[in-house]
């Protein structure tokens, strides 16, 4: 226990105490450290384990939409659309520790003094398990991201849209999917040789990265098809990355040379649809969009 003096004075009378107590002991009781313990070591899958840490936040303070950011992992869960509060804390950066990455939470109001060390105090626990899954993450990554754009490839896609549409499931918040893919890019190597098509294909991923928000995933599923995962999504949303893509692409030097244009199909979630049907929609009207710019 610490007791601070209070060195404010006042001509008026003394309505509070001269001293402010602030208590050192820990707000988690041992059995609730053992029971956090247990359900953050449950799996090493990043996401899984961010969403048990979100699950005792919400058990020990209140619902949040919570964010990290890594180097080597990304998480967010968005639980309210009101969140006019918002507070980030640096994990790992005291003492000895490597920073791990940043944990943001939002919510309609301001964290108090006791839910604040609570949530320090869970980051304590959180650590040692997030450390396993950033370094299992880095390692997925040389599996799961595409060699030639750095974006994700198809064996990430098809879990990470699995994922998503579970989280839709939970949250009940929009999910859309995008597929695209470049016009004529079989005659973009055919004239202007290989490496210049795997330029185009390299410029056009950044794009697409640039185009999204951190939330959104984009991936190349193969040759010059790439697809895009927006999550939260509204009717809007498609439209508006659709604009930034075109416009990004007018001002890409290399993209605007050789005249560079793409087709867009997309479909968005409803409950009941899988990941598979999710897909077929969105490629089948990529390939009615392309019907009718070729009629035109």
């Amino acid at each position: 226990m610490e007791t601070i003096p209070n060195t404010s004075h006042s001509t008026f009378e003394h309505t509070a105490p001269l001293f402010t107590v602030f208590s050192n002991e820990p707000l988690l009781s041992i059995e609730d450290k053992l029971v956090s313990l247990e359900s953050l070591q449950q799996n090493l899958d990043l996401k899984e384990m961010m969403n048990n840490f979100a699950a005792l936040v919400a058990d020990f303070i209140r619902p949040f939409n919570i964010r990290f950011q890594s180097a080597h992992g990304f998480f967010s869960l968005v639980q309210m659309q009101r969140n006019s509060y918002s507070k980030s804390f640096n994990l790992g950066s005291m003492g000895q520790s490597t920073r791990l990455g940043t944990i943001t939470y939002q919510s309609e109001v301001a964290l108090t003094l006791d839910e604040d060390k609570l949530l320090t105090e869970l980051h304590q626990l959180l650590l040692p398990s997030l450390k396993h899954a950033l370094k299992f993450s880095e390692l997925n990554t040389m599996v799961y991201q595409d060699h030639l754009t750095n974006i994700g490839n198809r064996a990430y896609y098809d879990s990470s849209i699995q994922y998503a549409i579970e989280q839709s499931n939970r949250t009940h918040l929009g999910l859309s999917l995008m597929i695209l893919d470049i016009n004529d890019f079989k005659p973009i190597n055919d004239t202007y040789g290989h490496l210049k098509g795997d330029q185009v294909l390299k410029e056009f991923a950044r794009i697409l990265t640039q185009s999204v928000r951190a939330s959104d995933m984009p991936f190349r599923l193969g040759g010059d098809e790439f697809a895009i995962i927006l999550q939260p999504s509204e009717n809007c949303s498609i439209a508006k990355v659709h604009r930034r893509i075109n416009q990004a692409i007018l001002n890409n030097t290399i993209l605007k040379e050789i005249g560079c244009t793409f087709s867009l199909g997309h479909s968005h979630w409803e409950i009941g649809t899988s990941s598979m049907q999710l897909f077929e929609s969105a490629d089948q009207n990529l390939y009615q969009h392309k019907a009718s710019t070729k009629a035109l």
